[in-house]
């Protein structure tokens, strides 16, 4: 059992191994993985006491394994280049708390209150998510207490720049465009070679949204932590011997890596935020195809269709599961701060 905590006082605990992991935040929040097939693994996410899998394909890099996120369904053509293509005229959208909460982004991050195309509001829409599940990991982990750092303690320079939110809509452009490709020829992925560089190495992918706490190494040996929402960009496309690349910190919050800060992360972690982008987009993407987005223009035939290889059922103990690991954890802090060993 691995025991962490991030700078905010989120708790993380991981037990097992790749492929049969158990990754908790809170008792009630975290996800199961498991095997589903040779090749592929699926996570049962439980958010909110709400179980859903998504589904992974394993591969190797240099001796090293990877995951890529599978959709579980793939749209039509124009549903994708609608995805991308401006209204005509900027159209207003209100944020509800079923969505964003004001404690999220306040001092960091605001949305916009009007989108001049659907990939605009895709991006703030994935940005907003990282933030509310990093709260969420925070809260569970301060045993639902409120967090230590709310919204007024964070630095108004500190603050998500229109600049910083064009390149991450750059990046939404691209994923949408890679989606579609990817829907044109929905078999390629299961015929690739087994050795491939990973997503997060490709040229034309640099800008990666941190989706989870992460603690990273600064200037060759001074260490700091980035937390969900924040941003980096890779600068170099060649992983050293241990799989870790130069990112540069694009944007963070006040107690995070200052930005402009060069740190080495490993590929595997910006693989995750990749994994974690596109899953995020096409959550939003089913909410726009769904016209769960109220105020915006609706969508019709959006032409969903399932893909076979990224779906898998949850599974049924999850959430027991992660509420055991949860109290195993508590257990094994507690008889650690007795030994004199701290937090």
């Amino acid at each position: 059992m691995v025991v962490n905590r991030g700078p905010g006082g989120a708790r993380m605990v991981e037990t097992g191994r790749p492929g049969a992991r158990v990754v908790s935040y809170g008792p009630r929040r975290g996800f199961v993985e498991r095997t589903v097939r040779p090749g592929y693994i699926s996570r049962t996410y439980v958010v909110g006491g709400r179980s859903y899998a998504h589904v992974y394909r394993e591969f190797r890099y240099r001796g090293f394994g990877y995951y890529r996120y599978v959709p579980a369904f793939y749209y039509g053509p124009r549903f994708y280049a609608w995805a991308i293509t401006p209204w005509g005229v900027p159209m207003p959208y209100g944020w509800g708390s079923a969505f964003v909460a004001p404690w999220l982004y306040t001092g960091y991050f605001t949305p916009y209150g009007t989108y001049a195309s659907p990939d605009l509001w895709l991006t703030d829409y994935l940005l907003a998510e990282n933030l509310r599940l990093a709260y969420e990991s925070q809260q569970a982990g301060d045993d639902g207490q409120a967090p230590a750092l709310a919204s007024g303690a964070q630095s108004a320079s500190a603050t998500l720049s229109p600049e910083m939110k064009a390149m991450v809509a750059e990046e939404v452009g691209q994923q949408l465009a890679a989606e579609k490709a990817a829907a044109a020829n929905p078999g390629q992925p299961a015929a690739s070679a087994a050795e491939q560089a990973p997503a997060a190495l490709d040229p034309a992918v640099r800008v990666f949204v941190v989706s989870s706490a992460l603690d990273v190494t600064a200037d060759g040996s001074q260490q700091c932590s980035l937390t969900a929402g924040d941003i980096v960009t890779r600068i170099d496309n060649t992983p050293d011997a241990n799989q870790n690349v130069s990112a540069l910190v694009t944007a963070s919050k006040k107690t995070d890596c200052p930005t402009g800060q060069r740190v080495g992360v490993s590929v595997q972690a910006l693989q995750e935020m990749h994994n974690q982008f596109r899953e995020q987009i096409d959550s939003g993407l089913k909410m726009l195809a769904d016209n769960q987005a109220k105020g915006l223009p609706n969508v019709s035939a959006a032409g969903a269709r399932p893909v076979a290889e990224g779906t898998a059922d949850p599974a049924p103990d999850a959430q027991a599961q992660l509420a055991a690991q949860e109290t195993d954890a508590a257990t094994l802090e507690a008889q650690v701060r007795q030994s004199g060993g701290g937090d």
